[in-house]
């Protein structure tokens, strides 16, 4: 765990760039779909040159591979259409009850390591998981503080904000649950994070040659922005960092935890890590005024993250065997 919980606080601070990104390229004439798309043949390319020049032969039996590397492909279709869903429900409704709604998606792999795969719940982690959730409401309700007379024609954003906390508690899963078993984590970093770019580019793909086909001029609309700077600048700052700590901090900080009886934890430390480096970039940098809401999620953050952190030997709660099938 010496090695886990930072990597992961580091990733989870990492995904603040993704915001930032997300948020500044529809400003500068940029469709997210096309940002996510060259993002993904970027990943595909350096990942394919790594793995086939630079990636030393290892022995592991293709069945394991084929389960392990086929869970990160559908993970990263999951993911693909967990953002497509937020961002259609951002559009429909209040960002922050959208955002919240999403990422209180990270209590699904922590109850699947529990109840799944014997992961002990221990009661600083328990507390850690409520904390971190009750923050994600208050932040929820402080972003719609703002947004609270933005129209909401066009469709139900509760149901797009639910659709994309579905397939966001299904990505968690599907992207956490190869750490389990010891065999899968003798797959390279480089390779998972390949699998899971084939995903999200498939998803990406598909969604265009839908968009091509069945809407000719949202087609257009999309791929107006080819020729844009801030497409290539975005992409290469986005993907380098996404690729690099992927290698390096998360799937090795993933398998790390797991092996340490605390992989439920993976993704709440990473989301809380996200939560509180977002909020504190608004605030300082994009010099945001906080409200009494953003203060006490981030109150509520800080110790949450410490809970989560805790070893499983203290203050045990509850332990469950492996389910007979997973034995």
């Amino acid at each position: 765990m010496l090695f886990g919980i930072p990597a992961l606080l580091a990733v989870g601070a990492s995904w603040s760039l993704v915001g930032v990104i997300f948020g500044d390229a529809p400003k500068r004439g940029l469709d997210i779909r096309l940002l996510q798309f060259f993002g993904g043949i970027l990943s595909l390319l350096a990942g394919t040159v790594i793995a086939l020049f630079f990636l030393p032969p290892k022995m592991i039996d293709m069945e394991v591979m084929a389960w392990g590397l086929g869970s990160y492909f559908c993970a990263g279709i999951l993911n693909y259409s967990g953002l497509q869903a937020m961002g259609k429900g951002m559009q429909l409704g209040p960002n922050g009850a959208v955002w919240g709604i999403m990422q209180s998606a990270l209590v699904a792999p922590f109850l699947a390591g529990v109840l799944l795969f014997g992961q002990p719940l221990t009661i600083p982690r328990l507390a850690g998981i409520i904390l971190l959730v009750a923050a994600l409401i208050f932040f929820a309700k402080a972003k719609n503080l703002k947004t609270q007379n933005q129209p909401t024609a066009g469709g139900s954003w509760r149901f797009y904000a639910f659709l994309s906390f579905g397939f966001i508690c299904f990505q968690q899963n599907f992207a956490t649950t190869p750490s389990y078993f010891a065999e899968c984590r003798e797959i390279s970093p480089v390779l998972r994070a390949l699998a899971m770019a084939s995903g999200s580019f498939s998803g990406a793909g598909c969604m265009l040659l839908y968009q091509k086909f069945r809407h000719p001029e949202i087609s257009r609309q999309i791929f107006r922005g080819w020729n844009n700077k801030w497409l290539y600048i975005y992409t290469f700052g986005q993907q380098f960092y996404g690729l690099f700590f992927a290698y390096l901090l998360l799937y090795p900080g993933m398998d790390a935890m797991a092996e340490a009886n605390a992989g439920a934890v993976c993704y709440p430390l990473m989301v809380g890590s996200c939560i509180v480096s977002f909020s504190l970039f608004a605030i300082f940098v994009l010099k945001e005024k906080a409200t009494r809401q953003q203060i006490t999620a981030l109150g509520l953050c800080l110790p949450g993250l410490a809970g989560l952190c805790f070893p499983a030997d203290i203050l045990p709660l509850l332990r469950l065997p492996l389910l007979p099938w997973l034995q």
